[in-house]
């Protein structure tokens, strides 16, 4: 059991480390971001569960996306309502944080079903995936809370569609590494993004004060 949860836990801890340390320029208050983290590894594998049983095992690949990402979003609207969120940056910080406590409790549950040869196989590859697609759609929150978006729901709508994407891409063994390529490029890409418009913010306020 030790070994199932180390192998489930330390990937997810160790990937939200990284990230939060790129939020340099204002960082998200870290219990808002342990507290989004514990929601996404309790509730929302417990909602999932509930609204995915009624389904058959044979399409569980095929209906995961679209009950798993919002539940995972509703993990981030803890700090969304809370007033935390204002801008890119925080939607990745806060949608990596959900997508990896989800990821987490999912690798330890598949870690005790299956054994220790699919909780490694699964210990950096899930975590980099679902925290991809929450992030997605926790830059929709973080652009609604700017003000520059009316609706998160394209963002949900991105993240449930490249998750579906990777769990086709799982069925396609062959497929599943330049997807965990193209996940990784695109959390990349989210937290240049939102460092940047950090950056662009600091510099407006700095020009607001000469002037």
């Amino acid at each position: 059991m030790i070994e199932y949860l180390i192998l489930a836990y330390a990937p997810a801890l160790f990937i939200m480390w990284y990230v939060y340390h790129k939020d340099r320029i204002e960082p998200e208050p870290k219990r808002y971001v342990v507290a989004t983290f514990l929601i996404a590894s309790t509730v929302s594998p417990l909602i999932a569960m509930i609204f995915e049983a009624p389904f058959p095992q044979e399409l569980a690949a095929f209906v995961a996306p679209f009950i798993e990402e919002p539940a995972k979003l509703l993990a981030v609207y803890f700090p969304y309502r809370r007033r935390q969120m204002d801008g890119i940056m925080d939607g990745v910080v806060y949608g990596v944080a959900a997508g990896l406590g989800f990821a987490a409790f999912e690798n330890l549950m598949y870690g005790i079903s299956y054994g220790s040869e699919v909780a490694m196989i699964r210990a950096f590859l899930t975590p980099i995936a679902h925290s991809t697609f929450t992030a997605l759609s926790g830059v929709g929150l973080g652009l609604k809370a700017e003000g520059k978006t009316l609706s998160v729901k394209p963002y949900l709508a991105m993240a449930m569609m490249f998750h579906l994407w990777w769990n086709v891409s799982a069925v396609m063994s062959f497929m599943t590494l330049a997807m965990f390529a193209a996940n990784l490029a695109v959390l990349y890409s989210l937290i240049r993004l939102g460092m940047r418009e950090d950056v662009q913010k600091i510099e407006y306020y700095i020009m607001r004060r000469k002037i």
